[in-house]
């Protein structure tokens, strides 16, 4: 039976993923089109995706801790995926198009996010290592 935290990982990645096809099923409400503005579009689409390829090599690495490295390899090959085919489904929802510069800015993030998981489970591994060597 899998621990509470792979539970709460997975059902994280699996929860953003669905937000992330969710809030790409409407045209860019007046809100958002504020923060597009301030932040710019691209980088909204990386800081989106980066998120979602953290939580997705967080989950892998909760599920296979042995796979740390694959694991980040794994979520930036899921993340970029599913960035093209949310730029696929965008072409089909009125007041949205798919754009490449858009799929770019995701597939960048999803770089930065699959990096930060990677350093992330690293340092992690590392202090479980310390941990069980340290006397009590």
């Amino acid at each position: 039976m899998p621990s509470r935290r792979v539970v709460v990982l997975v059902a994280l990645a699996v929860a953003y993923a669905a937000g992330i096809f969710i809030l790409s099923s409407f045209p860019v409400p007046a809100p958002a089109e504020e923060a597009v503005v301030t932040l710019g579009d691209k980088t909204l689409h990386g800081i989106e995706y980066a998120g979602l390829a953290l939580l997705l090599a967080l989950a892998v690495g909760a599920v296979k801790p042995e796979w740390r490295g694959k694991a980040a390899l794994l979520a930036l090959s899921a993340a970029v995926l599913y960035a093209a085919s949310d730029e696929f489904h965008q072409a089909f929802v009125p007041g949205r198009v798919a754009d490449v510069l858009d799929f770019l800015a995701d597939a960048s993030g999803a770089v930065l996010g699959a990096g930060i998981g990677y350093i992330w489970m690293g340092r992690a591994a590392r202090r479980a290592a310390a941990s069980a060597t340290s006397p009590r």
